[in-house]
């Protein structure tokens, strides 16, 4: 009987540790996406900004320099690399807001879109 449970709590032990855990660290493209199909996304410099956040669109933000411009467009996640988006269109330009350094506007046709860094911690 001591044998059998020592097979049994072994078993377990590798089986917990086989399964796949959930990593720590920034949320991929692929993760975002995932989760929330229809999110507008874009990677800059290994991080994931994603526009739609209401709190966001309503602070009081000043354009600063251009930062960056979207070179890919890309609707699968594990594609994604620098300067790619899902629905903003190549050439877009990406601009720093002076007041905080987690949110850049792209600038649209439709008019500006405001993204916040999705950063873990």
């Amino acid at each position: 009987m001591r044998n059998v449970m020592m097979i049994l709590l072994l078993m377990c032990f590798i089986t917990t540790g086989c399964t796949s855990s959930n990593t720590i660290g920034n949320p991929t493209a692929k993760e975002v996406l995932k989760m929330e199909p229809n999110a507008n996304i874009f990677m800059y410099k290994d991080i994931i900004y994603k526009a739609g956040n209401p709190w966001v669109d309503e602070l009081e933000l000043t354009k600063d320099i251009q930062e960056t411009e979207i070179t890919h467009q890309s609707n699968n996640g594990k594609a994604f690399k620098n300067g790619t988006a899902n629905k903003l269109a190549v050439g877009t330009k990406v601009f720093r807001v002076k007041e905080r350094n987690d949110i850049i506007i792209a600038e649209t046709e439709g008019g500006d879109i405001r993204f916040f860094q999705l950063v873990e911690g």
